[in-house]
């Protein structure tokens, strides 16, 4: 059931990508600058899973 749900999310964001004409207007100066953020908001996502697994780590091993 997952999957499907998963499935259907995926091609609906697929399908109004494809028709909202989204980036189409903007100068190759705009494309580069939303790379760019879009870059560093992958970097700050990885980072906030990083800390988040050791977070975890830390609360399973015991205190001595």
């Amino acid at each position: 059931m997952e999957w499907t749900k998963h499935l259907s999310d995926k091609l609906l964001i697929w399908f109004l990508r494809k028709t909202s004409g989204f980036g189409r207007e903007l100068t190759r100066d705009g494309r580069t600058e939303q790379s760019l953020w879009r870059e560093q908001r992958l970097r700050n996502l990885n980072g906030l899973a990083i800390r988040s697994r050791e977070r975890l780590r830390d609360k399973r091993t015991p205190e001595s």
